[in-house]
């Protein structure tokens, strides 16, 4: 009743389509609407009767949506907003639920963060996963490699001293952890554990010839400290470019070469100090 207009077919004449419209036989307003008649009818007999809509109905101007959206088959509207330069989604996203935390909701109402929030949020959780999978995989082989679980474990202990040093890379530059970053935390796994594998390997070497432990500790350290820096400034002056690129989505590249460069600093230095140090600690082989 309330459409002027409506397509209620289309024919086909001689291969033309022509649409059937019904054309209204009257215009409502506000002030004659609430005549239209209802046909309605009772829960005993099923007799019908007809109402005035003026009855059943409050009739006058107010605001509506203009759709419906539904998740779940439950109603739901989205507010979105734009980030201004400078500034990181997920952080502001952080502080807009901390103000929410404060906030009582009406009753049947609930909120949740989407958009590129949520899409972050995701990436986040399966590049630790990866992390974590890159990690056992790097143990496992080198078990097989050493035939020995107590060489490999200490060899780990190389990777969160590259971890720290990326992080630490990262705050001084201003970076914020990203998916971007977190590859590079992958890359640090498989290359810096080279360096504890060759210090290690050495340090094997040696008490297998009848060096007490500190001693080969201490003569694995001078003798392979060469090679160990060769390895690694070849690969830190290689990702320096890296650092500094320029163009669309620079800073992407920049943190994730901040990231390695910074935690093959860090792990290079600390290595050469730590892993020879739990190595003589955790020994069984001591004489």
């Amino acid at each position: 009743a309330l459409t002027e207009n409506t397509t209620a077919t289309t024919l086909n004449f001689d291969g033309t389509d022509m649409d059937g419209i019904i054309y209204a036989s009257s215009t409502h307003t506000t002030e004659n609407i609430g005549d239209l008649v209802v046909a309605t009818a009772t829960d005993d007999d099923g007799e019908e009767y007809d109402v005035l809509l003026s009855d059943i109905a409050v009739i006058g101007s107010a605001y509506s949506p203009d759709s419906i959206n539904r998740s779940n088959q439950s109603r739901y509207i989205t507010v979105s907003a734009s980030i201004a330069e400078g500034y990181n989604a997920s952080l502001v996203a952080r502080d807009v639920e901390k103000l929410l935390e404060d906030h009582e909701m009406p009753k049947g109402y609930s909120y949740e963060m989407t958009g590129e929030d949520e899409s972050v949020r995701t990436a986040m959780f399966d590049m630790i996963k990866m992390i974590a999978l890159a990690i056992v995989f790097i143990y496992l082989i080198m078990v097989a490699q050493f035939q020995s679980l107590k060489s490999p474990f200490i060899i780990m202990f190389t990777i969160p001293l590259a971890f720290t040093g990326g992080f630490i890379g990262l705050l001084v530059t201003g970076f914020d952890v990203s998916v971007i970053s977190l590859i590079g935390f992958i890359m640090l796994c498989g290359i810096i554990v080279n360096n504890g594998i060759v210090l290690v390997d050495y340090t094997r070497l040696l008490v297998g010839r009848g060096y007490p432990i500190l001693d080969a500790a201490v003569a694995a350290g001078r003798s392979r400290m060469r090679p160990i820096l060769m390895t690694s400034l070849s690969t830190m002056l290689g990702l320096i470019p890296l650092m500094f690129a320029g163009g669309e989505g620079a800073n992407q590249r920049i943190a994730m070469g901040t990231a390695v460069v910074g935690g093959m600093l860090v792990s290079t230095i600390l290595t050469m100090y730590v892993v020879p140090a739990v190595y003589s600690y955790i020994s069984t082989e001591r004489k």
